[in-house]
């Protein structure tokens, strides 16, 4: 009987925390916590995350460029869509990572709602005051990625994700 009751709450202490790794909080290649993610169409970008699976569901991209990468001894591979640029990282070959987005215009709001030419207010009403200045830029941490926001004049005018490796 115990080893039944113990068998059953071990299936469901791994059912609830199986529950809390969906769509709502991503995590990050290791696992070990979650990333800041960018849903342009639905379609989950997760910083530090294997972009394969998902590039095809973004469509063809207005323009792709390769650019030295500016974290790492690597290449970045930048794709460009209307109203942001994914960019992606590969390591040494050791494996593609989405690295960054960088938010161009109105397009597209974060998870939370903020988007280019939001207030300042609304930055801190979605994501709290737990953030670092600097210079006018505002970055907020998540696991292994951050989440940076420009204000200019009490306004968002650029919205930038990033992995940190």
């Amino acid at each position: 009987m115990r080893k039944t009751l113990a068998a059953a709450l071990c299936a469901l202490t791994l059912l609830a925390l199986a529950s809390c790794g969906g769509a709502e909080n991503p995590t990050n290649p290791s696992g070990s916590a979650f990333n800041f993610y960018f849903a342009p169409k639905g379609v989950q970008l997760v910083m530090g995350a294997d972009p394969a699976a998902v590039l095809p569901a973004l469509g063809e991209p207005l323009k792709t460029f390769p650019s030295p990468s500016c974290a790492i001894n690597a290449v970045d591979t930048n794709y460009r869509y209307p109203g942001y640029v994914l960019t992606v990282t590969d390591p040494d070959k050791g494996g593609d990572y989405i690295t960054s987005v960088q938010l161009s215009d109105d397009t597209y709001a974060t998870a939370e709602g903020v988007y280019i030419g939001s207030g300042f207010d609304e930055v801190t009403a979605a994501y709290g005051t737990d953030y670092k200045e600097d210079n006018g830029f505002y970055t907020y941490t998540r696991g292994r990625s951050t989440l940076q926001f420009k204000i200019t004049d009490g306004a968002v005018t650029q919205i930038v994700y990033d992995y940190l490796f």
